[in-house]
């Protein structure tokens, strides 16, 4: 099973003819016209990503709130993809949030390109995830290549909140050590945190 996305979004006629009509800058992209189009997207992309953010891989919402259209490479940077939907994937608010506006790029370019090569991180429709990031237990990532490094450092994917959804969702019984373990990442000491982390590793091997 591919773990990327084989089918973007294809507008409309009548959705390319809003764009055309309303998009100048990517500052247009919070207009309400555009709305109906985003839901339009949402949808798609939840069937073709199994409804699961590009980044972390955990469920998606189902409150607007809870999902987030994220472009590849941002909006700001690059203006002209704002609606290019190979420039789309769905995320959660929070590795949305944490990527933010970081280069992605390995080099500037001029069209949108063609493969993941010049991106820096894992490109939602160009890369299989499991090619670049081992996820262990469903809350430690492990990086396999330099895109899955990038990839969680870029959206912080050792970023504590993670771990401790990923492992209450895990462990759904009664308490585990594990569970435990990872819980108390929040209360510890910073100079007890990497003994703690070690500690968790050992834990699930």
């Amino acid at each position: 099973m591919s773990n990327r996305i084989l089918i973007p979004y294809t507008p409309t006629a009548e959705e390319a003819l809003i764009i055309t009509q309303h998009f100048s800058t990517h500052t247009d992209w919070t207009k309400a016209v555009f709305d109906s189009i985003k839901m339009n997207i949402i949808s798609h992309l939840r069937i073709q990503q199994f409804n699961e953010c590009c980044y972390c891989k955990y469920q998606l919402g189902f409150d607007i709130k809870e999902v987030d259209i994220e472009h590849i490479i941002p909006k700001s940077e690059y203006e002209v993809f704002t609606f290019k939907t190979l420039n789309l994937a769905l995320s959660c608010p929070a590795c949305n949030t944490k990527k933010s506006t970081k280069p992605v790029l390995n080099r500037a370019i001029v069209n949108y390109p063609k493969n993941g090569k010049n991106f820096k991180i894992i490109h939602a429709h160009y890369d299989n995830y499991s090619d670049h990031i081992d996820i262990i237990n469903e809350c430690v990532f492990v990086a396999k290549t330099s895109k899955g490094s990038e990839t969680i450092t870029f959206c912080e994917l050792f970023r504590l909140i993670t771990v401790e959804q990923r492992a209450k969702a895990y462990q759904k019984a009664s308490p585990t050590l594990l569970h435990q373990l990872v819980v108390s990442l929040k209360n510890v000491d910073p100079q007890d945190k990497k003994e703690l982390i070690d500690i968790i590793k050992d834990a699930i091997r």
